[in-house]
């Protein structure tokens, strides 16, 4: 009859064998990151991305293993943290299954910084965007995508990320602000608004933005610990 209401639901919960990890955050830290995570890590240089990766990185341990995809292949930006290094061309979806498999699918990071997005060839950008649509949802894999730019993450990259840790621009301004804004699906004034707080608490400042924040935390969080309502 219509109008009546249903005593069961019409949608009922299929369980899937490759998704059944714990995605909380692992410690009570506000650091500490939900697993299968895609985190996008955007700021001018010099700001701190590498410092709250390491910091994430930690807070959201343990981790079976730790990787490392570096647009400069001798950097030692990570050398604190005990990783494999690893190219975009080999991270491929049967790297990733492997590597869960040989884990036990135990909780796997990933970090992706200074990487030339624009200049991906074709298997590049096939291992990329299986990377943060497959990998991290059915391996357990959580990734760290640094970028100087927002824009430079390719816009199938950009949307794959649950979370966003975004700094206030320096270069443009508040110019800036309405194209973020509408990225992230934020009101413009508040926005706005968000990064002045920032601005007044130092350069180093930054906003984490979450999709499907976990439980105690708000939408948006000034320094990973202040929610900002």
């Amino acid at each position: 009859m219509p109008g009546q209401k249903n005593p069961k639901p019409a949608i009922v919960p299929v369980q899937c064998q490759d998704k059944t990890f714990d995605t909380r955050p692992p410690q009570d830290h506000p650091c500490s990151m939900p697993r299968g995570s895609r985190i996008a890590v955007i700021a001018d240089p010099g700001r701190g991305k590498s410092s709250l990766i390491q910091n994430q990185i930690c807070r959201s341990a343990p981790w079976a293993a730790v990787y490392v995809i570096h647009g400069m292949a001798d950097s030692h930006e990570y050398d604190l943290i005990d990783h494999t290094k690893l190219t975009m061309e080999k991270a491929t979806p049967e790297y990733w299954a492997a590597e869960s498999k040989q884990h036990k699918k135990q909780p796997l990071a990933l970090i992706v910084d200074d990487f030339d997005y624009s200049g991906m060839n074709k298997v590049e950008k096939a291992n990329c965007y299986k990377m943060v649509q497959h990998a991290c949802t059915h391996h357990n894999v959580t990734c760290w995508l640094a970028s100087h730019s927002l824009t430079q993450l390719v816009p199938r990259v950009r949307r794959a990320c649950d979370i966003m840790c975004v700094w206030p621009p320096t270069t443009g301004g508040s110019d800036q602000v309405p194209y973020l804004a509408r990225t992230l699906g934020i009101n413009r004034a508040l926005l706005q608004e968000a990064f002045d707080e920032c601005l007044d608490r130092g350069k180093y400042s930054f906003l984490c933005i979450y999709q499907n924040p976990p439980a105690g935390r708000s939408r948006i969080m000034i320094d990973c610990d202040l929610p900002f309502e």
